[in-house]
């Protein structure tokens, strides 16, 4: 298998787990607000591996019938856990690592104001996995392997588990070494496996590449995926639907011989890339400008990008975004993500943008004979007197005639040799990294 790349990436996510193992005793997760509390041990079979540690989490059942996670822990093999439930209701505890280790979920247990329940146990036991053949039609299945010609972006699958009746998608992680979806590995020869949580009764799976975006490892930004995304239905060549997607039963543990062929993908190809539109300044809204595409998307959803300190991190979705305070600084950028049924779009992303406050010159004259005093003061939001530094500059009939320094918001111009009369002056603020450069005019009679 060409599949070193991936196994060093879970390598590093099981030593990272081990540094954060708990001690032996209680773990504990229970909030001062909580109105009650589970607890109970968790065990593992004879042999499992010490210095692992298990993610404990409690989860609410909300009016849709999801399960929403409220309260976690993480507790060594062999523990006790406690976690406070922050409201009344109906909650479900589950144990485990992701793709890797799990145990049967609990049973409902309603938690009201002063609810203590304990014995709420869990035993480990390994993932059950999903295995069988992927067959490559239109595209090379060797150029998809770590260190491949398609930027080793592989190929991934969505999981969907099945709990009480609910469908919920599983391991939706993408930062840090972790997953969007569980990771597959596939041999030269097309075969592929990877493990889904054991406490599922049923999963539904789709295969996919994923798309060239902020976080991938493509060598060029913006290119759709080679694969057409395809979900297991039991047929050879899959389908394009969860809804016609084939329930994979994973109560018994392993299940093998789930073959597909997946086909090359029909792509939108990007003609402009997205922009952003307004003042990218604290407290203004700017807006998305669209990209273009050939053929043109039917849906498009848009991310806004923040780069803070040499990292992207995503601040918000949607058409607009009122810049914060906590962006000044820092550079501002807008993703796109076309869609159109039967395509793979490329993600594009704008430039990105120094994120800068706005200044306010506010300037006061005091004219005298042949001379003239020209004090200002600057403001700027979310930005203090110390960080307004820079230079001022004024100008008469487009020369230049003097330039000071500004100094925590303020400087103060003095010009002389000044004929007599009244004319325009301009006065100009240089701004900094952190705030914009306005430009005022005004007129000054000097005697």
């Amino acid at each position: 298998m060409k599949n070193a790349t991936r196994a060093a990436v879970v390598a590093v996510l099981a030593v990272v787990a081990s540094l954060l193992i708990a001690p032996s005793g209680t773990a504990q997760a229970s909030s001062p607000a909580a109105v009650g509390t589970i607890s109970g041990r968790v065990t593992a079979p004879a042999g499992y591996p010490g210095g692992k540690v298990i993610d404990v989490s409690l989860r609410r059942l909300s009016a849709e019938g999801a399960w929403v996670e409220v309260a976690s822990s993480l507790v060594g093999a062999g523990s006790t856990y406690t976690l406070g439930a922050p409201t009344a209701g109906t909650y479900q505890v589950r144990a485990g690592m992701t793709f890797s280790d799990s145990a049967t979920p609990s049973r409902r247990i309603t938690v009201s104001k002063g609810t203590r329940v304990t014995g709420v146990d869990l035993a480990i036991r390994p993932d059950p996995t999903v295995s069988g053949t992927i067959t490559a039609d239109g595209f090379d299945l060797a150029l998809l392997q770590p260190g491949g010609d398609a930027d080793d972006r592989g190929l991934n699958a969505h999981v969907w588990g099945r709990i009480d009746g609910h469908w919920e998608r599983v391991g939706d992680r993408t930062r840090l070494g972790t997953f969007e979806g569980a990771p597959v590995l596939v041999a030269d020869d097309g075969r592929y496996s990877f493990s889904v949580p054991g406490f599922y009764e049923a999963v539904r799976v789709q295969f996919y590449q994923s798309v060239c975006d902020a976080w991938a490892p493509c060598r060029r930004f913006g290119l759709a995926p080679e694969v057409a995304r395809t979900y297991w239905d039991g047929t050879p060549d899959g389908g394009p639907t969860f809804a016609g997607a084939a329930d994979l039963d994973v109560r018994s543990g392993p299940v093998v011989d789930k073959n597909i062929t997946l086909k090359a993908a029909t792509k939108l190809r990007a003609v402009a890339e997205p922009r952003i539109a307004g003042t990218v300044g604290v407290g203004e809204v700017v807006r998305a400008r669209v990209g273009s595409y050939a053929p043109g998307p039917t849906t498009r959803d848009y991310k806004w990008i923040g780069q803070v300190r040499g990292s992207d991190r995503l601040l918000a979705r949607g058409r607009t975004y009122r810049v914060p305070a906590s962006l000044l600084g820092h550079r501002l950028a807008l993703q796109e993500w076309p869609a159109r049924s039967g395509f793979e779009a490329p993600v594009q992303q704008s430039r990105y943008y120094l994120v800068k406050s706005e200044a306010r010159l506010a300037v006061t004259t005091k004219p005298g004979k042949g001379r003239a005093t020209v004090r200002l003061r600057i403001t700027a939001p979310a930005v203090s007197k110390t960080q307004l530094h820079g230079k001022a500059s004024i100008y008469a009939k487009g020369k230049r005639i003097k330039t000071v320094k500004v100094r925590n918001g303020k400087a103060t111009i003095r010009i002389t040799r000044q004929a007599r009369g009244k004319r325009t002056y301009t006065i100009r603020y240089s701004g900094n990294r952190l705030v914009t450069s306005p430009t005022t005019s005004l007129r000054i009679a000097i005697r």
